[in-house]
């Protein structure tokens, strides 16, 4: 999959005996979904020894509706009516520079039931919601040897039990707040507490386009404040605290342009929030929340194609979806590297030693003669591998374009491993050298 950034069984395999086989391996109830992943966690814990992980988390649907009478053992999806499943990655990220360090957990299911009446009652481990608990606990014992983690999710994972089950000594929460909720002071709620709190002071940065928002350079006036939120009267477990001290960060954009809502982001964090810089700090670790939106557009039809799969079986796309994540998660390493969270990690990281000499004899391919031209990164690093494979994939190498993402790395990749294949036949094929 990495070699040819694909998920679909036609680009994967040369002749129908591997198709057969690679097939029987996706069915083989003996491949579990946790032993695929496991691996990959292993080698991300390696890579986060001794740095500040960045655990994000979030779900995506993977929709395989338009294959739907060459399925079975799927489930339903967002919109309760297509079938496929849901990934839930947990992805780990450098918090010095951004690098993306590996896949170190997921969830993985399909929705076979429909919502019971007493849900909100049902204790949180009968929840789908669950995954927001059951994945970073999973993940984080991969990453012993991390100083710390900071666990960043979206704003489905404002949840109670979140706050009060996944914190330790050595891990942190960052959520983006989505609920009122009451706090331990009798009568006090959240939205009026940071609302009565003092502006700290502005922020300002460049805020991607996606869809349904421009690029733009926004200002954001920054509130913070501490607050202690009050279990839930309703569906709470009683076993845990009847209040969580967090602290709250709010960044409310300025002049937002008049088409649009302006952005509102609140922020609930363990992490202490006392000063301007912390707050700044604490919505720059959130803002790293893009790279998992990054990772999703890679998986799906703009990298991987997950959806076309022409595997059958529900089980069997379980275990293809995990593989197809951990493959991602390698591009996303080039994108994350491109710059200086590449330069300190070697290129090995990525790739195998026959695809840096490839990539050593295309080095030169791509330096002009002037400066601005050259690659800039340290020999065979990360970041020095990811400027070529980018020009592979069609950017120019100028500081002043934009700098490549997923897209131009798949594009990038799936050129690179083309030329390594036929590299290597040439090698192959080549006869020896006379003796003198």
């Amino acid at each position: 999959m990495c070699a040819r950034i694909s998920a679909g069984f036609r680009q994967l395999c040369d002749s129908r005996a591997e198709k057969v086989g690679l097939t029987r391996f996706f069915r083989n109830p003996r491949v579990t979904v946790e032993e695929i992943l496991r691996g990959a966690a292993e080698r991300t814990g390696t890579a986060a020894a001794g740095r500040h992980v960045l655990l994000i988390q979030d779900t995506s649907e993977i929709n395989y509706e338009a294959k739907a009478k060459r399925k079975r053992g799927l489930g339903r999806v967002g919109n309760s009516k297509d079938v496929g499943l849901f990934v839930h990655p947990a992805l780990a990220v450098d918090a010095a520079d951004g690098g993306v360090l590996g896949l170190a957990g997921a969830t993985i299911w399909r929705r076979t039931r429909i919502k019971e009446d007493d849900y909100q009652s049902l204790p949180i481990e009968e929840k789908e919601s669950n995954k927001w608990l059951a994945t970073p606990l999973a993940a984080k014992r991969f990453l012993n040897s991390a100083t710390m983690i900071t666990e960043i999710s979206d704003r489905e994972a404002d949840i109670y039990e979140h706050f009060a089950r996944v914190p330790d000594g050595r891990t942190h929460v960052l959520v983006r707040a989505v609920r009122d909720r009451a706090l331990i002071e009798a009568g006090e709620r959240l939205l009026s507490k940071i609302a009565a709190a003092p502006e700290a002071g502005r922020l300002s940065f460049d805020l991607p386009g996606r869809p349904g928002r421009t690029a733009r350079k926004v200002t954001l006036a920054v509130r913070f404040c501490p607050v202690v939120l009050r279990r839930p009267e309703r569906g709470a477990d009683r076993r845990d605290p009847p209040g969580v001290a967090l602290n709250l960060v709010e960044a409310r954009e300025i002049d937002p342009p008049p088409s649009e809502e302006p952005i509102v982001w609140r922020l609930l964090t363990t992490h202490g929030v006392s000063t301007l810089a912390q707050a700044a700090w604490i919505i720059e670790l959130y803002r790293y929340r893009w790279i998992i939106e990054q990772l999703f557009r890679t998986l799906k039809s703009q990298g991987f194609d997950l959806e076309d799969s022409l595997l059958r079986d529900g089980d069997a796309l379980e275990r293809l979806a995990a593989t197809a994540l951990i493959a991602a998660a390698s591009v996303m390493q080039l994108v994350q590297g491109r710059d200086e969270a590449g330069a300190a990690f070697p290129a090995a990281r990525v790739f195998e030693p026959d695809e840096i000499a490839v990539l050593e004899a295309l080095a030169g391919k791509f330096e002009g003669k002037t400066q601005k031209q050259k690659n800039p990164h340290p020999r065979r690093s990360l970041a020095w591998a990811a400027w070529c494979i980018a020009r592979l994939g069609g950017w120019t190498g100028y500081a002043k374009e934009r700098s490549p993402g997923p897209i131009t790395f798949v594009h990038g990749l799936r050129r690179f491993h083309a030329i390594a294949e036929g590299f290597n036949l040439a090698a192959a094929t080549s006869p020896a050298p006379l003796d003198s």
